[in-house]
């Protein structure tokens, strides 16, 4: 029989038990320092990072400092100078305040902390080769602290095993520091990466904390939409909201640059994004986003701060009215700003002599398994609910084209409805009806999947384009460079910027600047550029064949419409494009008959 053992850990081992909640990775450790420097109350501050951080994390800042009697006790497990009862909790307003952060990091790194204290004229030093070995000494400091962290997890395997790439643990860091960046226009952040400045963001004059300056948001997010951004305001019910809110022009299908704070505490809440986007009800398609950034002041005691080990998510006694609040602040101020022009540029479709002036399609979620039928794919991909426009053939009247059996196998007859379907009569009493653009972006997806360097057709651009991109996105661009390479891409990183140099002869005539933000997104919607790269690689696919594709409202000729359908013919998966729309919509004339309720 086996012996029962309670066995009580030791401290260090606590801690390193706790490094999987509060320290996950090198971001974790960068947002625990200069948490603690906004707290001192520093008006600069500094981050160094060396090989995305998993070989060197330095915050400096000109804070307050730390008392020589505390920087032992600064790093021991659940110290703070935040609060000293759970009532306090109710009044909180710093950013750190649960004092498991510093212990932490002592027990996962090597970490070296000198500081000046603001009462004192000397500055000391605090080195630590572990949890309860350290050394105090004094030192050469003019004001404020500093932190160095080296090595995380060298003394865990493990743990270090499941960090990413350098370059992806750095895109980690500057998704932790662009909130700061942003919510913070009082505060001079420097950036530093491996010796290279990549931000020096000045702070702003007659600026606080708090405060959503569009010149900060401007330099750290760098897209145009910055310019267009409409201004957040509401105060009531005991809630005041201030931000920048997307002009309707600039909706997106991504998450990508939405920013919520509360008592400028950089937070996540689902209720409050989906709260923003109803206030643009009636002014952007069904389904889309916007970028915002949004910051909530609310009675401390009105929230829970205490929900999440990194404080990354709080509770609100009362979310309904947060809500309403936020609604009504974005709905405000889209209406007062945007003029009658754009928001008719977004009402429903108008159907005018057989044709299609705007209309937006709702994504259907379509799968099937490898062992489906043609037969089956085909009842789940060719229904009646496929073509909205359905009641509008009938009325169409277009010359019949007489195609020869050699360009196109069965074919009766081939023409165009509406700029956008081809319409198909087959030999064999069938009809199809294929939507060219989806059509053409399945074509192209299937052929760039299969593109590699030296087997694609490039062309050099007369006059490189030069795309403005953040420094996040930069990040991304730079991992995802050899999937463009095989692509046919050929561009480089210069400053804030994309140069581009050559392009797949398909895209000599695209639009760059809104492929690349489309692009962008889908790699800020990743949690993480290396995992899922396949999936990745084939969501940049399907937005390059997007456009890259026959548009819908283009006029084709008899020859192209027969090389669409003869090529979608010779594609894997011809039933739907691919982001999974449907391509083909297919009737029997026995269908067609039953409809008219014809029995001869």
């Amino acid at each position: 029989m086996n012996k029962y053992v309670l066995n009580e850990l030791s401290q260090d081992v606590v801690n390193k038990i706790a490094a999987g909640e509060v320290v996950e990775r090198p971001a974790s450790v960068v947002k625990e320092l200069v948490d603690n420097s906004i707290d001192a109350g520093a008006t600069k501050i500094q981050i160094k990072v060396v090989n995305g951080g998993i070989d060197l994390i330095e915050v400096s800042d000109n804070g307050s400092g730390i008392p020589k009697e505390s920087l032992a006790d600064i790093f021991k497990p659940h110290t703070t100078s935040k609060i000293s009862s759970l009532e306090d909790l109710n009044n909180l307003l710093t950013m750190g305040f649960r004092g498991e952060a510093l212990s932490t990091i002592v027990s996962v790194s090597d970490v070296v902390l000198s500081s000046k204290y603001i009462d004192s004229d000397s500055a000391f030093e605090i080195e630590y080769k572990g949890v309860n070995d350290f050394n105090i000494k004094k030192t050469a400091r003019e004001l404020g602290t500093v932190v160095t962290v080296k090595n995380i997890f060298a003394n865990i395997p493990a743990r270090r095993k499941y960090l990413k790439t350098a370059q992806t643990e750095y895109k980690k860091i500057l998704d932790i520091l662009y909130p700061y960046f942003l919510i913070y226009p009082n505060i001079h952040f420097t950036l530093v990466k491996d010796e290279k400045r990549v931000f020096d963001l000045i702070n702003l004059p007659n600026t606080k904390a708090g405060d959503i300056s569009k010149e900060r948001i401007k330099n750290v997010l760098k897209g145009e939409f910055t310019d267009r951004m409409l201004k957040l305001f509401f105060n009531g019910n005991g809630i005041g909201i201030l931000g920048l809110t997307a002009h309707p022009q600039d909706h997106q299908k991504t998450f990508a640059n939405q920013y919520i704070f509360v008592n400028n505490r950089p937070i996540w809440d689902s209720g409050i994004a989906k709260a923003v986007i109803q206030g643009y009800e009636r002014y952007i398609p069904f389904g889309e986003k916007v970028p915002f950034i949004v910051n909530i002041k609310i009675n401390p005691d009105q929230i829970d701060v205490n929900v999440h080990p990194r404080k990354e998510e709080i509770r609100f006694l009362n979310p309904f009215r947060v809500y309403a609040s936020v609604t009504e602040a974005v709905s405000r101020a889209v209406r007062t700003s945007v003029s009658y022009k754009i928001e008719s540029e977004f009402k429903p479709a108008v159907f005018t002599n057989g044709s299609v002036k705007k209309k937006e399609y709702i994504n259907r979620d379509i799968t099937f398994s490898p062992n489906q039928s043609a037969s089956v794919r085909d009842s789940l991909l060719f229904s009646k609910e496929v073509l909205d426009e359905s009641s509008y053939i009938k009325t169409v009247t277009s010359e019949n084209i007489q195609v020869d059996e050699k360009e196109g196998e069965g074919i009766r007859n081939i023409f165009q409805i509406f700029n956008k379907y081809i319409v198909i009569e087959f030999e064999n009493d069938i009809l199809w009806i294929i939507d060219q653009h989806a059509a053409a972006e399945r074509i192209n997806f299937e052929k760039f999947k299969k593109a590699k360097e030296g087997n694609i057709d490039k062309q050099n651009l007369l006059v490189p384009v030069a795309i403005p991109a953040s420094e996040n996105e930069l990040v991304i661009f730079d991992e995802l460079k050899s999937i463009f390479s095989d692509l046919g891409f050929d561009y480089k990183m210069w400053k804030d910027k994309i140069i581009i140099n050559s392009v797949p002869v398909e895209f000599v005539n695209t639009d760059f600047k809104k492929l690349f933000d489309e692009i962008f997104s889908l790699g800020n919607e990743q949690s993480d550029v290396s995992k899922g790269a396949n999936k990745l690689k084939e969501d940049i696919l399907a937005t390059m064949a997007c456009h890259a594709s026959v548009r819908s409202g283009q006029s084709l000729h008899r020859e192209e419409m027969i090389d669409i359908y003869k090529r979608l013919m010779q594609c894997e998966n011809p039933y739907s494009c691919p982001h999974g729309r449907p391509a083909v919509w297919k009737l029997k004339l026995s269908e067609i008959d039953s409809n008219f309720e014809r029995t001869y």
